[in-house]
């Protein structure tokens, strides 16, 4: 599956942005509050999925060669 190029490019700050969301909540909450673990850890998966895929992109930029479509017929 294929996203549109500015989706793809967009995901890791849509991960960061959800993971600062859910840590607000956490406080906006209260930490006694009986999902604030849920939303926190989260958070932190959110933000590290963020840093991750952004790590592995500046990586493998070069390497990465693009795959035929699956739309195309071969006859």
């Amino acid at each position: 599956m294929w996203l549109p190029e500015p989706v793809y490019k967009s995901l890791p700050m849509l991960y960061a942005l959800m993971g600062a969301l859910f840590i607000i909540g956490v406080f906006y909450l209260g930490l006694d509050a009986p999902m604030s673990p849920v939303y926190l850890g989260m958070g932190l998966v959110s933000i590290l999925a963020s840093i991750t895929v952004t790590v592995w992109r500046s990586k493998h930029s070069g390497k990465m060669q693009r795959a035929d479509s699956d739309d195309e017929q071969t006859n």
